[in-house]
Order: structure tokens, then sequence, then C-alpha cells
């Protein structure tokens, strides 16, 4: 049995009107504190990161030896490595670990972050997000670790996967504190091309929004004082 929590303050049947009426929700305070403050403190102390790339010119994933990567060939790699704003696909540069693939691919750490992985994988958040969303299709929790460091982004994109598995995106949050000219925001594009609404990486604050639906995250500006750290990722069904 997992020893993380959620708030038990918080009502997913008091939420869900909030959901149904936009697909987004912001909801501060998931976690229970403790919790919440363990996750953090290994986000910050994680050092298995990847530098995740995806840009109109290749992809690429490398291993990281603090904030660079371990091999010569990489680190040229990154160095040519640049978001073109011209492009109308999706792009993006930030570190990631890939929990939920780590343990489908049998490269399992046994640590606290795959803990909590295992955590949003049971009954007490599948639960949840079933009463929230009022949808009884969610069986499993696909998460991954990131950190957007300055200059990292994820373009416009809408997280259709193409097998219609992804129900509810989520991203929550672990950075205390965090200001909006930071950057790194969750913004959700309208069709008419401006910004319906943006949501700023508050700790323990859980952001989650039906799929498909058009957003992004704003790059971290230069002068950010913290790394921008997270758990996201999606509830899915089986198909």
């Amino acid at each position: 049995m997992s020893d993380f929590a959620l708030n038990p303050a918080v009502d997913p049947g008091a939420l869900g009107a909030r959901l149904a009426e936009t697909g987004r929700l912001h909801l501060p305070r998931f976690l229970a504190d403790q919790s919440a403050e363990e996750v953090g403190e290994i986000l910050r102390s994680e050092r298995g990161w990847y530098r995740s790339v995806h840009l109109k010119s290749g992809s690429f994933s490398a291993p990281l030896d603090g904030e660079e990567p371990i091999e010569a060939k990489h680190r040229e790699w990154l160095d040519a490595a640049v978001l073109d704003g011209a492009a109308g696909q999706m792009q993006y540069i930030y570190d990631s670990r890939r929990l939920s693939s780590e343990k489908r691919f049998g490269l399992a750490r046994g640590d606290r972050l795959e803990a909590f992985e295992s955590f949003l994988n049971g009954e007490a958040v599948l639960g949840f997000m079933r009463r929230l969303t009022g949808d009884d299709r969610i069986t499993s929790c696909e998460a991954q670790a990131t950190r957007f460091l300055p200059g990292h982004a994820l373009t416009a994109h809408s997280d259709n996967d193409g097998k219609g598995a992804r129900l509810y995106a989520f991203v929550l949050n672990f950075t205390r504190p965090w200001r909006p000219d930071w950057g790194g925001l969750l913004l959700f594009h309208g069709s008419d091309g401006h910004v319906e609404q943006g949501f700023t990486p508050g700790f323990n604050s859980l952001n989650v929004f039906r799929v498909p639906m058009a957003h992004a995250v704003s790059q971290v500006a230069s002068f950010a004082q913290a790394p921008r750290l997270a758990i996201s990722g999606w509830f899915q069904q089986e198909v």
C-alpha cells in the first residue's frame, strides 16, 4: 500500500461541474501536504534526467549529467537544437524521466518516483479522477517527471494520440515559488488565435483537461530562478 495521499479536503464531486463546463480545471492542494513536500523534494534531488528534444530538424533523448548531456555527440546535437518559430508542428525541449515507460520496458529503478507513479495508478487517484470527470472509462495513468529549465518550451499541440487511449491530460506541479513572468505557463489556445486561459505552475496544483485540446507550455525565461518541476501525463482507457 502506498503512503502517498490525496488532500482529503478536496471533493471531486463538487469540482466536476467546473471541469465539464470548459473541459479544463486548475485544482490547488491536490495532494496531502506531506506527500506534496516529499514529491517536490524528490524531483529537486533527481539526477536521472534525459534531455528530450523534438524539433523540425530532428528528435533525440539524451541522458544528462546534471544539466548537460553525458556524451559529446549529444552535446553537439543540443548546441544545434533550436526551436523553429515558423514550424506548424509540435516542438519541444525539456528534461524528462518517463516513469510509466520505464516500468513497461523493464527499466524500473525501484525508487520513490516510481512509487509515486504506482500511486497515480492506484484506486485512490483513478477513482478520484473517475468521480471528478464522471468518466468511468479511466483505467490507468501514463506519467512522466518533467523539468523545464530556462529556454525550454513545448509548442502548441492537442495530445491526440491517434488511438483514443488518452482521455484527460494532467500536470501536477512541484515548484515553489513560481512567478508568471518566469514563463512555463500552461496556455490554452482558442480558434481565434488568442490565449483563452493560462495556468501558472503553482506548487501542489493539478491542472487537468480533456483530450484533445490545443495547449502549450510557454518558454521558461532566462531569468527564471528555479526549474519548473512537475509530474505530467494522461489518464487513459484501454484500447
